[in-house]
Formats: C-alpha cells, structure tokens, sequence
C-alpha cells in the first residue's frame, strides 16, 4: 500500500514541476518502470512470513527505490537553473524534503 501511494507521489511530483512535456515524458518513461519494478519486487517480502524472504525482496525492492531518489534528486537540481527566482529555494527545500520523507522506506 506505502509502496503504491508512494508511486503516485511520484508522478504527481513530476507534473507539478512544471517542467517541459519532453523532460516531463522522459522523466515518467524512467520513474514509472523503477517504481513497479519496485512494488513487484516488495510484494513478495510483504506477504512472505519468513524473514529471509523478506530481507532479500526488501533488499531488492530497494534498488529501484534508490534509482528513483536518484533521478528525482538529479532531475530537481538541474530544473532549479529554469526557476523563478522566488520559487529556487523553495524546489532546493524540496529535494532535502524529498531524501527525508522517502528516506525511511528501507
């Protein structure tokens, strides 16, 4: 469920930005994937009862996870150039905002 809601997050933050439709469709065509990559690969681990199992699809689900902090966080830092003056600080406070709330899914 945290997983799914958070993917939505994920698409909702891409259309909020503003950014150009060509960076925009880039940014999904690469975020969408990673994130039902890493749903499919957290089920497992969600529904499993032995803890093995879940460390390994946690461990792997994981890995999609830090792909997508990673192109956020890249992709925020670059479009703070193409910001208003006023809104810069704001989109930076985002990117910290964005590694401390995501940053207990593991």
């Amino acid at each position: 469920m945290v997983r799914t809601r958070n993917a939505l997050l994920l698409t909702e933050l891409v259309v909020v930005l503003a950014l150009a439709r060509k960076l925009q469709n880039s940014l999904l065509y690469r975020l969408i994937p990673a994130s039902a990559l890493m749903i499919g690969l957290g089920y497992p681990g969600e529904i499993s009862g032995d803890n093995v199992v879940r460390n390994v699809f946690g461990l792997l689900s994981t890995i999609p996870f830090l792909y997508i902090l990673y192109v956020l966080f890249v992709e925020l830092t670059r479009s703070l150039d193409r910001q208003p003056e006023a809104v810069r600080s704001t989109v930076s406070g985002i990117r910290f905002l964005l590694l401390a709330t995501w940053g207990v899914y593991p």
